[in-house]
């Protein structure tokens, strides 16, 4: 069995410093027939598997971060994957996952056929169920708050299917094809500038069929949750954006508003998150190299430049004009952080998750 976590695009003076950040998992023939559930173990923060042939089970997958989506290339063999009732029950994730098939496709458990080219669109907060043939791949894994404000329309994505031989099918279809091409060779300040565009254009292709489908019917719970986050997401830059001021504008209790964001530590430290994590973004985008620190700062509800500088450097061990000055050189703390110092396991777990809260 091989196993390899490739962090060298971010911690070298290798050739290549500087690249996107990666994740790389391989498994072979490996001894003791361990190579299935080392394959468990990497895709357990999205799945339940199941293979049809462990004792000989083979799986490569690269994982690209994008810093508001993660970007997945590989090939793995025949398998079942499924999120059921009890899944939802504890599990918080809150994703979109766009899948392209590049050789053979897979069925739902509903009896939705997916073929080869043909783009799938998979809701991680609804049941899923499907059996994916062996065969290459790619993915985007999206959190809804990065895609939701994006979308015309909010009509049903769950188990949406974007055909091969419609206009909308292809443009995605080589989008995605196109990704797993140059991602390798990508900076990340070239995977920075190319972030809200991607998503721009595979929301603008979701919509249309989108907007066909009836949305399903949601619990209260998850209805809450999600209308918060994505409230808050669209409100960042009001200073008074407080947990008092959320729950007179949504309709809801304050114990409504705390028992749906308790995973999240609470809803101030969500939102504080949320704010912190967009400015850095915003000091990342090249088109802001000339603004001053603290209208960034206060394009993200933060009204006092030292109270921000010091919860920026809490977060990311730099104070914002460092953290810049790393920007430009081509250093991206912030980002590099991301990947974790400890065993290679549960590192893609800690993209997924980061991915909800950050």
């Amino acid at each position: 069995m091989e196993y390899d976590f490739d962090e060298t695009a971010n911690h070298n003076n290798e050739p290549g410093y500087g690249l996107i950040p990666s994740y790389h998992s391989t498994t072979l023939d490996a001894p003791n027939n361990q190579g299935f559930p080392v394959w468990q173990m990497t895709v357990d923060a999205l799945f339940d598997v199941s293979a049809l042939e462990a004792r000989a089970f083979s799986a490569s997958m690269t994982v690209y971060h994008f810093s508001r989506f993660l970007f997945c290339s590989g090939r793995v063999d025949d398998a079942r994957y499924w999120r059921d009732k009890t899944r939802l029950g504890w599990c918080d994730l809150d994703h979109y996952l766009l899948h392209l098939p590049l050789q053979k496709g897979l069925v739902s458990g509903n009896g939705l056929r997916v073929r080869a080219l043909d783009v799938v669109m998979l809701d991680l907060s609804q049941p899923a169920r499907f059996r994916m043939a062996a065969s290459e791949g790619v993915s985007l894994l999206i959190p809804r708050t990065a895609l939701a404000p994006l979308l015309l329309d909010s009509g049903q994505l769950h188990g949406l299917v974007l055909r091969r031989e419609t206009p909308s099918g292809v443009i995605l279809a080589r989008l995605l094809s196109s990704l797993a091409t140059t991602a390798p060779q990508l900076a990340m300040d070239e995977a920075l500038r190319l972030t809200l565009p991607v998503l721009g254009m595979v929301a603008a292709c979701l919509t249309q069929v989108a907007a066909r489908k009836a949305p399903p019917p949601r619990s209260g719970k998850l209805n809450l949750a999600r209308k918060v986050r994505l409230y808050i997401e669209q409100n960042l830059y009001r200073e008074n954006l407080t947990p008092d001021a959320l729950a007179k504008e949504l309709g809801v209790s304050r114990s409504q508003l705390y028992r749906a964001f308790e995973k999240f530590g609470g809803v101030r430290h969500y939102l504080l998150q949320r704010r912190l994590r967009q400015s850095l973004f915003a000091l990342c985008d090249p088109t802001n190299v000339t603004r001053r620190i603290a209208d960034l700062a206060y394009d993200h509800g933060f009204v006092d430049e030292a109270h921000f500088s010091r919860l920026f450097r809490k977060a990311f061990g730099l104070s914002p004009r460092a953290a810049r000055a790393a920007i430009q050189r081509g250093d991206l703390p912030g980002f590099t952080r991301l990947i974790p110092d400890d065993s290679p396991l549960p590192a893609l777990t800690h993209w997924v998750r980061e991915l909800t809260t950050g």
